[in-house]
């Protein structure tokens, strides 16, 4: 089998020729040349290394793919903590070739279980436009979105491959998932109080993100259940946009077992503006429901899906106010990001009526 390389310089046509012959891309005859690798990370801190490749080849291999490599750095070690890279790579190769939306189609996935050193190559979505978080989705984007969201988790809905997976992809309310909610809460309890200085989040919301760490777990408890596979980071940033309305969904890192509604309520939360947002929340959910049980779930009630939103949309406040520990060390516009994501998640909390179903329901 084909080692991983590290660096680009040394993923040469020799190395990605042998490679695709063993995924069967090219026959024992056939070579590829690589021509270019340009860097698309360049200056900017991500969890990956990215380049598009050029490529000579094959009348049936495309002209250009993307290729991910890992970071160095402390951002490693955490990254290795959460299992990120295992996780985007047992995705590419065992579960992106049942996914009912559309994700970037894999070529090459090669992953070192023992040092995590992978290299990732996947289909280049040269004619599909990434969306801007900060400008926001629009209200028909939020609405394929859900629909498309409910197929990806109807797919795995309670699925036996969840425990074969478990893993890779431990549960929310697992010993893994508490482990790591437990970092979650340090780390946001650390930055609250200069997240709410800077984007002027007050009154109940300032004093919910206050007892936030606390109440993770029992949030993910609550969360937890029905099980099935949700992307855990799904934003608009993480989705490509189609001349003709398609969506792509991008970036598998966060993989993990939790009730749909967890990858809803952050979507929705935190992509659309609130003036967007503001008076659809229970229309988009329903848009969500309904095609769970188009998909063939047929033991999630209404009433238990929107509960589920509505704590969602609370418990993913830890998200952006972990990233915002990032706050002095990024460029303007992601500041401005940082900004109007807790700001977007204090206000959709609100709108929800959250806090009282918390109080109700996980306690305070």
């Amino acid at each position: 089998m084909t080692a991983p390389v590290t660096k680009i310089d040394e993923l040469d046509s020799a190395w990605l020729t042998s490679a695709l012959q063993e995924t069967g891309r090219l026959a024992a005859s056939q070579k590829v040349e690589v021509v270019e690798a340009t860097e698309l990370t360049a200056g900017v801190a991500f969890s990956t290394r990215m380049y598009r490749l050029h490529l000579q080849g094959p009348a049936d291999l495309p002209a250009t793919a993307i290729v991910k490599l890992p970071v160095e750095g402390p951002v490693r070690d955490l990254l290795n903590a959460i299992g990120a890279y295992r996780k985007e790579c047992t995705f590419y190769r065992d579960f992106a070739h049942e996914s009912p939306v559309r994700v970037p189609a894999p070529l090459v996935v090669v992953f070192d279980e023992d040092t995590s050193d992978f290299v990732l190559v996947i289909e280049d979505l040269v004619e599909h436009t990434p969306m801007d978080q900060l400008t926001g989705m629009t209200l028909a984007e939020a609405e394929t979105a859900a629909r498309e969201l409910a197929r990806f988790h109807a797919q795995w809905w309670r699925h036996d491959r969840l425990d074969v997976y478990a893993g890779s992809f431990p549960a929310l309310d697992s010993a893994t998932g508490r482990g790591l909610l437990g970092q979650y809460g340090q780390v946001f309890g650390a930055v609250w109080p200069a997240a709410c200085a800077a984007t002027g989040v007050d009154g109940a919301v300032r004093e919910f993100g206050e007892s936030l760490p606390g109440l993770l777990e029992q949030l993910a408890a609550a969360l937890g259940e029905p099980r099935t596979l949700v992307h855990g980071e799904l934003r608009a940033e993480n989705l490509f946009l189609g001349a003709g309305g398609e969506l792509v969904f991008v970036d598998f890192q966060t993989l993990q077992q939790a009730a749909g509604p967890v990858d809803l309520a952050y979507l929705i939360s935190q992509s659309l503006p609130t003036e967007v947002r503001r008076g659809h929340d229970e229309r988009l959910v329903r848009i969500y429901h309904d095609e769970l049980v188009r998909s063939g779930v047929a033991d999630y009630p209404w009433v238990e899906a929107w509960t589920a939103y509505r704590l969602a949309v609370a418990y993913n406040l830890v998200l952006p106010g972990m990233a915002f520990m990032t706050y002095e060390h990024v460029g303007e516009r992601q500041q401005a990001l940082l900004v109007a994501m807790i700001q977007r998640a204090a206000h959709c909390i609100a709108d929800n009526d959250s806090l009282s179903l918390i109080q109700t329901q996980v306690g305070n």
